[in-house]
């Protein structure tokens, strides 16, 4: 008469093989979660580079951004909904606000009297003070910086001192990578999904510091209403 196999002996060999199926499970996907893009495993100068054109071909998002030095003419802070083609939003430079809007090549700004009269101009404080003005090419130049192309293209410039590897972090829960330069300019990167940066540290005369976050499609923006047109003024 054969013996039969003991239970236990069952139930522990199916175990086994149970957990080594899991292990293997959770190899493939890089430790039981979504799997990474990859970025983890790139030089530091390619991950900005696969960082820059993410975020140039992002849908949208917002970015909030400042600036550490008090003598710069760039904005102190700024807090923007960026797509392709528009961006709306609030920046604040030499302790006033403006709020903004941009539609393809037409810039839309709204200030307060204090603006105007900061400059000595009352007559434009009289005018414009609280009314949205479209703005002249030359004066809409200053913004020109605030579109999705041309925040990528200026960060373009510090590629080149990213070196060495990446490592892994967290930046709000999510899954991330660190590029870094010697000077303390980082690029936080999102390690799952697309390589869309979460925080941008740029280091040099002045610290810029920006977050990212709510990537998708941005609302739709459209011109305000009854705003002064200065480049029809004479």
């Amino acid at each position: 008469m054969r013996a039969r196999p003991r239970r236990g002996a069952i139930g522990r060999t199916l175990l086994g093989l149970g957990l080594l199926l899991a292990l293997g499970a959770a190899a493939a996907c890089g430790g039981g979660g979504e799997k990474t893009n990859g970025l983890e495993k790139l030089p530091a100068a390619e991950v900005g580079s696969r960082t820059l054109t993410a975020l140039r071909s992002a849908p949208g998002v917002h970015v909030v951004g400042s600036e550490e030095d008090p003598s710069s003419d760039s904005p102190a802070r700024y807090d923007l909904v960026m797509s392709a083609t528009t961006t709306r939003g609030t920046i604040e430079e030499y302790g006033q606000r403006t709020q903004l809007v941009k539609i393809a090549d037409d810039t839309y700004v709204r200030r307060g009297r204090s603006f105007y009269t900061a400059t000595g101009d009352r007559d434009a404080a009289d005018l414009l003070a609280d009314r949205w003005v479209r703005l002249a090419p030359a004066d809409a130049a200053k913004y020109s910086y605030f579109t999705l192309g041309k925040l990528s293209d200026s960060l373009g410039t510090y590629l080149v001192g990213l070196t060495g590897g990446v490592r892994r972090e967290k930046a709000g829960g999510a899954r991330a990578v660190r590029a870094a330069a010697p000077d303390g300019t980082a690029f936080v990167v999102a390690n799952t999904g697309p390589a869309y940066p979460l925080r941008i540290t740029v280091a040099g005369s002045s610290t810029n510091q920006m977050t990212f976050d709510d990537y998708g499609p941005a609302a739709a923006v459209t011109p305000p209403g009854s705003a002064v047109d200065l480049s029809s003024l004479g």
